[in-house]
């Protein structure tokens, strides 16, 4: 989903004004912004375009796929989520392959998918997160 956001310029602008803009345009396009800038500038209107999907938290390490030898490989993720809050911690470690901390993290995420479904049957929906 592009967004743009149009700001007006000024009726004269100086060389310093518009070396700062084509500053500003270089600087926000290794970001994921792309500054459109009329020509002449002077009078025109900057345009900003955005995705904001591109933007999301989405970085960092992906988390590690489930072994395909393990028996979990071939369940639903709400089996899954059953299998997480009803097994030991050190069993989760193992068959996932993954320290103590992302095996509470992965048990936690499944606890709130649970929560989740449940108040949206409480609410009367009936989807699925």
């Amino acid at each position: 989903m592009q967004t743009q956001i149009a700001i007006p310029l000024a009726k004269n602008l100086n060389d310093t004004d518009i070396q700062s803009l084509e500053s500003l345009a270089k600087d926000l396009s290794i970001m994921g912004i792309t500054v459109k800038m009329p020509n002449p500038l002077s009078g025109g209107a900057l345009i900003f375009e955005y995705d904001r999907e591109a933007h999301k938290r989405n970085a960092g390490r992906k988390k590690k796929t489930i072994p395909t030898k393990s028996a979990i490989s071939k369940m639903t993720q709400n089996q899954i989520d059953d299998w997480l809050l009803n097994n030991p911690i050190e069993t989760i470690q193992t068959e996932l392959g993954v320290g103590r901390s992302t095996a509470f993290r992965r048990r936690t995420e499944a606890r709130e998918r649970v929560e989740y479904a449940i108040i949206a049957l409480e609410e009367g929906r009936i989807s699925q997160p």
